[in-house]
């Protein structure tokens, strides 16, 4: 059996502006999941830092300030608390969040003025 007549089929041309078509979309797609993934880091990030202000607000207002570990809002926070530059007088407070795959979500450094009584 012969076949007589033309037969429509796509140029190597035509195959090659499609593949790019379909690249070029992919990336769109892929740079909008990158955003959209990042934003959620960053929700959690910023619910962190809110949690080492809260908890660097309350070290302040307290006396006795020592080096610990606390969970906050689902967060483990490592507190280190040492003098700063060998002064009594000043007090290194060094705050780090970390989420439930123990990755370092925030962290915050603040030097403040001790009275000693």
């Amino acid at each position: 059996m012969t076949f007589k007549g033309k037969l429509k089929a796509s140029t190597i041309l035509e195959v090659l502006i499609s593949m790019i078509v379909i690249m070029v979309v992919f990336g769109i797609a892929m740079m909008i999941f990158t955003n959209v993934t990042r934003s959620s880091l960053s929700d959690k990030k910023l619910s962190a830092e809110k949690a080492l202000n809260e908890q660097l607000l309350n070290d302040e207002k307290s006396a006795g300030l020592v080096t610990q570990t606390l969970t906050i809002d689902n967060f483990r926070v490592e507190q280190t608390v040492q003098p700063y530059n060998g002064d009594n007088s000043l007090t290194r407070i060094d705050l780090a969040a970390y989420d439930e795959g123990q990755q370092k979500i925030a962290e915050l450094h603040k030097i403040i003025i001790t009275i000693n009584e």
